[in-house]
């Protein structure tokens, strides 16, 4: 698995701005993913919670090349203890209330 920070702010293709956090299995997927938008509002999905009215886990294979294009915003790597604090530690609004 490995670890990446997604920052949107910047891109000029008129993405809001948002900070993602993905983990992303051996296969190249998003296994699980925290949003946290610019107005503070943070959203999870995993498996276990794919998608909503609000959004959803990132779909189809991962590529670096493509998701780093300056036009997106920046990609960086994060270590796995950096992922599992966001995602243990944000509050999100489109969780039940028994995490």
């Amino acid at each position: 698995m490995f670890y990446r920070l997604h920052s949107s702010a910047g891109n000029t293709v008129g993405i809001d701005d948002y900070l993602g956090y993905l983990e992303i299995g051996d296969n190249g997927y998003c296994r699980r993913y925290v949003e946290i938008r610019a107005d503070g509002t943070a959203l999870r999905y995993s498996a276990d919670h794919e998608a909503d009215g609000l959004g959803q886990l990132p779909e189809g294979p991962w590529d670096d090349d493509e998701a780093g294009q300056r036009e997106y915003g920046a990609v960086l790597p994060i270590s796995r203890e950096l992922f599992e604090a966001v995602w243990r530690l944000t509050r999100c609004v489109n969780e039940s209330a028994d995490p």
